[in-house]
This record gives C-alpha cells, structure tokens and sequence, in this order.
C-alpha cells in the first residue's frame, strides 16, 4: 500500500474508534481512554505531519474553483480583521446595535448597564493593536502551520507535543491570570484569561465525539478570547452548501447564546469556514437568537450547551451498525476533511 494511503488509515482509524468508545462507554471515559492511548496518539500526529509536509506541501490552492486552502482562508480573514479595517467595522456596528438596544423602551436596565462601556473597551484595544503581531492560539495544531507567516504570534497546541507545539488538552484546560507551563516546557497546564486576539478550530469539532464536548470547546475559546476577539472554526462538509443548513444555524445559535456574533461564513468546495466575534457587549450577540424565529425542524438542532454534527442525529440499532455508520462516515466526511491532503486525488481546499 503507498504510503499516504497507510497515513490516511491511520487518521481515520483513530477517529473511528473514539467516536466507537463513545457510544460505549460516554463521553468522559472515552476521552480519558483516547488521551491514555499514547502509542495511538504519536502515531496520529506523525502520519497527519507527514501527509501534511511531505504530500500535501505544493497544495496550496484550488486553481479551479479560486478557492484557497484552509490555512489561506484563516490567514486572509485574521488579516482583513485586524490590520484592514474589520475590526473597527464590528465596533462600529456592535455600538449601533447598542444604541437601538438601550433606546428602546423594552429593554431593561441590566442590558443598558453591560453595555455602556463599550467604547472606552474597543478604543483601548485599537489603540494596543497597530504595530504588533496578532496573538493566535491554534488549537489541533498538529504541526504549527500558521507560524510560518510574520503577521502572528501563534501559541500552538495539540495533544502529542512536538518542536513547536505544545501538549494541551483543550477540553479540560484551566483557564486562569497567566499561561503557566510545565517544568519540562512542553506542556501548558494553565491559559491565561482574554488574551488572545485570535482562536482556530480547523478541523476540530466534528472529531470530539461528544456535543457537549464540542460546545467545551467553544466556551474556553470564548474565555481565552479578548473581547472583539475572534474565533475561526473551519468543518469539513463535502455536500451542498443548503444541506446542512440548519446545523449551521444551530451552530450561530448556540455561539450567540455564548456571546458570539458571526461575521462570516463561506461554504468551500469541502468545507464550511465561520468566524465568529466575542461581542463586548454580550447582549448584542444574544440579540440575535432573540430576534429569530425557528420552526420545528430548526428546534431540533438547537440547544444552548450543545453543538451538533450530521453523525449525532444517526440512528444506532447495533454495536455492528454503529461501526458501518461510522466507516460510511469516515470515508465520506472525514475524507472530504483531508481532502487537500494527497490520499485524495482531487484539488485541494
């Protein structure tokens, strides 16, 4: 078998059989027994380095469909954000929507009171941005890709630690005043408390098997984010870009409901990629799951501690046609997910 074949095995078995262990067991042990799976662990993250750097290094756009890779996109959307004018653009609409919040007579006092610093908040952060690099944690990181560009100061993680990754598991993280790191330098026990200007989930949540997990996750961006700050989740989905739609929605719910507001979202020829902006004002994000309307099959997907993927709504009879569901799954959406690396032999993303 070549060898990017045998790599591309590896990933998917290790996705495979978490999601397995977690219909058999729960969510926490079968995260504890993945994170104690040390052999499993390093081997995933050399065969992912190696697909990476070794197969997927002139894959750097979809001439095609114009479309960049993933890492591009995140890099574009940081840049547009921070050093040509987005962020003041979302300051200014953020206040705007605070005026119309406190001008009305329904709203209570508590919101007019949360929200009434705003200016002298996202003055003060413009004000310390201009002339430094954008401060990025990039969670899964595998191999640091994002530190090759002198636009950022990546704080890169992931479970297995490498030359420029440090060991976290950001499920479980303490979130405190400072980043505190083990004697050995390799592992951060500790994350400091809005710091970062940036967070990146790139192909992230879809393999936490768990939506409460998935929803962790998204909570610890938000506490580790400045406010203004912004989180980039990118997921792999090869189908239309209506066919998961209300999935979406549900997502923009739950992350309003946080104090999230989206700013963006594409859907590329395999992948879905959001940006989300941690309001100052949490009120403002929350506006927005109040001023919808959802329907029945909406109510579904929503909650506000869960984040869902197509593969929580499959229905399992059988231990033998849970794991049919979930190789038809990792040879569609998760291979759609690599779809940029080499085992698969269309243009990247």
């Amino acid at each position: 078998m070549e060898e990017h074949k045998r790599l591309a095995d590896i990933v998917k078995e290790t996705h495979v059989l978490l999601r397995a262990e977690y219909h058999q067991y729960g969510a926490e042990m079968a995260w504890e027994r993945h994170l104690a799976r040390n052999d499993v662990l390093q081997r995933y993250a050399i065969s992912m380095q190696k697909l990476a750097t070794k197969y997927w290094v002139n894959s750097n756009t979809d001439l095609r469909n114009g479309t960049f890779c993933r890492m591009e996109w995140i890099k574009a959307q940081c840049k547009e954000y921070f050093h040509n004018g987005g962020r003041e653009k979302y300051d200014k609409r953020e206040l705007d929507i605070i005026v119309k919040m406190t001008s009305s007579p329904e709203n209570s006092h508590d919101e007019s009171t949360t929200c009434e610093n705003h200016s002298s908040h996202t003055e003060n952060g413009l004000q310390n941005f201009y002339g430094r690099k954008i401060s990025l944690l990039d969670v899964g990181s595998c191999y640091n890709p994002l530190s090759v560009d002198n636009a950022f100061d990546v704080t890169a993680i992931d479970l297995i630690p490498t030359i420029r990754v440090y060991q976290c598991d950001f499920l479980n993280i303490t979130i405190g005043k400072e980043k505190i790191l083990s004697r050995d330098m390799q592992k951060i026990c500790q994350l400091p408390m809005s710091f970062f200007d940036s967070v990146v989930f790139s192909l992230l949540l879809e393999y936490l098997p768990c939506p409460k997990q998935r929803y962790i996750c998204c909570r610890n961006a938000y506490d580790v984010l400045k406010d203004g700050g912004i989180l980039i989740i990118v997921s792999p989905d090869s189908k239309h870009v209506g066919a998961n739609a209300r999935l979406m929605r549900s997502w923009r719910y739950t992350l309003s409901k946080m104090g999230f507001m989206r700013i963006k979202y594409e859907k590329l020829r395999h992948i879905h990629c959001l940006m989300f902006r941690k309001c100052v004002c949490k009120d403002v994000a929350i506006r927005w799951s109040k001023l919808h309307h959802f329907d029945e099959a909406d109510k579904k997907y929503m909650s506000e501690t869960k984040i869902f993927i197509p593969q929580d709504f499959q229905t399992v009879h059988s231990k033998n046609q849970e794991q049919e569901k979930l190789d038809e799954y990792e040879e569609t959406d998760l291979a759609s997910a690599f779809s940029e690396l080499p085992f698969n032999n269309e243009a990247s993303i």
